[in-house]
């Protein structure tokens, strides 16, 4: 095909400039659907993503799935590309080579091959972004490509790729302007990425009625968690020990976790579904990849830089995160006399359901600095003070509830006061964590 003329965009215009073209290409920020990148990709693509491919679905869990299979093939010498979103400060995080963010080059590189392929096609910003990484992966002939759903499944741009092993994790009621409020049907979208004679691994013990059907009728084996692959803790030292299929009889320890915001599920899911493909895996080096597995905005621990208050980053967005969340956080206020007093800064996006997020996190926290960010699904301040306020939570004396037009200046204020308070937790969405992340610094 006949490169495309590209009009102001070359492969000397910066990667800002990239990414607020292909923002504005495409009419609606989400469109699902695969007609359109179909007919791109069956121009651009030279062969699939990868070796063996990896496609992750569901609701919560799906970042950790990822993370996890790729520590594990690394600290086995085997190639990796990953793709996940959204991002936290930078575009480049959404795809990886072998751990690491491709560089401004590369993704400038490959979206004037998007470009030069489009002949017109109308693509949105996640479009782009899924023919970006595939893309990527497919001139590197990465050994495993982990591709993570961005919503849904069935009309997701990810579902384009046909996987070797397909991945749902645990599904809870999430973007219901897009999916729909019952969980059976939420769960049918998920399904969308199982395949024919594909095994699917799902990380809830009971699959809904609608991924057993749609496992019957593909023939796609499940491998369920708690009847076909398990973990359990082990009290000494919080190691636990995992047991699955495709691998020896023998169950594999592993070691206590860096990251404790890490379901034990999501991590037992990931072992197996990399049990399912014919590679040669040291199970102990995995385990030892899996012991240092850091997430960036998941229930993780930094210190303000101005203030040097200890700040919690989790991007929870739905009622299932929140609830871990809070129960994180009270194992953490357990150990430590000085977290007793925590204070929430909050910002979600218009379609979430703030009053059960707020619900479960209600007996841990009784400061709360809420505001909007730049964004336009984000929820205005001035509703979301009017959803909480009348809330009996927040007809308590003790309880503070004060608005900000921005989460950096709720963020600010929150950690002016931590000599009083303990805590810091910024929450509601990946935005409203990468609002301020930038704000602190590791522990």
């Amino acid at each position: 095909v006949a490169p495309r003329k590209i009009v102001m965009l070359s492969k000397d215009s910066s990667l800002d400039s990239w990414l607020a073209h292909i923002s504005s290409v495409h009419p609606r920020e989400i469109d699902l659907g695969l007609d359109r990148i179909s007919k791109v990709a069956a121009r651009l693509l030279p062969a699939r993503p990868g070796k063996f491919v990896v496609t992750v679905a569901g609701t919560n869990g799906k970042g950790s799935n990822v993370a996890a299979m790729e520590a594990m093939l690394i600290a086995n010498k085997f190639s990796t590309g990953a793709f996940t979103s959204p991002h936290i400060s930078r575009f480049n995080e959404r795809i990886r080579l072998n751990g690491q963010d491709v560089s401004d080059e590369v993704l400038i590189s490959g979206l004037l091959a998007i470009e030069s392929c489009r002949q017109g096609e109308s693509l949105s910003y996640f479009e782009y972004s899924t023919l970006l990484a595939l893309l990527i992966f497919a001139e590197v002939e990465v050994d495993v490509a982990i591709l993570e759903v961005g919503l849904g499944g069935r009309l997701d741009a990810v579902n384009l790729i046909d996987p070797d092993v397909a991945v749902i994790t645990s599904i809870s009621i999430d973007h219901e302007d897009w999916l729909g409020s019952d969980l059976d049907g939420i769960a049918a979208e998920k399904a969308g990425i199982m395949r024919e004679n594909v095994p699917t691994v799902c990380c809830d013990e009971f699959p809904s009625k609608s991924i057993n059907e749609k496992a019957e009728a593909i023939s796609s084996r499940l491998y369920v968690m708690n009847q076909h692959y398990s973990m359990q803790a082990i009290e000494r030292d919080q190691a636990w020990m995992w047991s699955g299929l495709n691998v020896s009889n023998v169950p594999i320890e592993c070691g206590p976790i860096a990251n404790k915001s890490i379901h034990f599920s999501n991590l037992a899911s990931a072992m197996q579904a990399l049990a399912l493909l014919p590679l040669d895996i040291d199970w102990q080096l995995a385990a030892k990849a899996l012991a240092q597995l850091h997430l960036a905005g998941r229930f993780e621990l930094r210190r303000d830089r101005k203030s040097g208050c200890p700040v919690i980053f989790d991007v929870a967005h739905n009622p299932a995160a929140a609830t871990l969340l809070a129960a994180n956080l009270e194992g953490l206020q357990a150990g430590h006399e000085a977290y007793g007093t925590i204070a929430v800064v909050l910002a979600v996006m218009a379609d979430k359901d703030v009053e059960e997020m707020v619900s479960s996190l209600e007996s841990c926290s009784d400061f709360w600095y809420i505001a909007q960010v730049d964004e336009a699904r984000s929820m205005p301040v001035s509703e979301l003070n009017e959803r909480l306020k009348n809330r009996a939570f927040f007809q308590q004396e003790k309880t503070q509830l004060e608005c900000f037009e921005s989460v950096s200046e709720a963020y600010e204020k929150a950690c002016e006061l931590n000599p009083e308070r303990g805590l810091v937790v910024v929450s509601g969405s990946f935005f409203t964590v990468a609002s301020v992340r930038d704000k602190s610094d590791a522990l």
